[in-house]
């Protein structure tokens, strides 16, 4: 039995599905929240600030590289690990476009700001 085109279609569906995204949380404070479902409602902040009090509790980045490499594949991730975190809403502060390693793999990176509301 000849396994070629086997190991062939599978070394093309690892490279069509190549597209990654990740998101990382790293707290700014010694405060901790309790954690929120990684789909609950956050807002989303680019252009203004908000116009509520609010602290920031950590800085969330996120990176999304090859087919998954700009902003829609990139904001779940960010928003899901702000809920994790007890977040409220998200201040996005940059984003960037660049191609990395020989190949000139696409990559965007979106750094965003975690907030909670606050109260009385």
């Amino acid at each position: 039995m000849n396994r070629t085109p086997r190991v062939v279609s599978c070394v093309a569906m690892i490279v069509v599905a190549g597209g990654c995204v990740t998101a990382t949380f790293v707290p700014t404070q010694g405060a901790v929240y309790p954690s929120k479902d990684r789909h609950c409602s956050i807002e989303i902040f680019s252009s203004a600030l908000p116009d509520r009090e609010y602290e920031e509790i950590g800085i969330v980045e996120g990176e999304g590289t090859a087919w998954k490499s700009n902003l829609a594949d990139i904001l779940p991730e960010l928003k899901g690990e702000g809920c994790a975190a007890g977040g409220d809403a998200l201040i996005i502060e940059s984003t960037s476009a660049f191609s990395e390693g020989r190949e000139g793999t696409a990559v965007q990176r979106t750094i965003a700001t975690v907030i909670r509301w606050k109260t009385g």
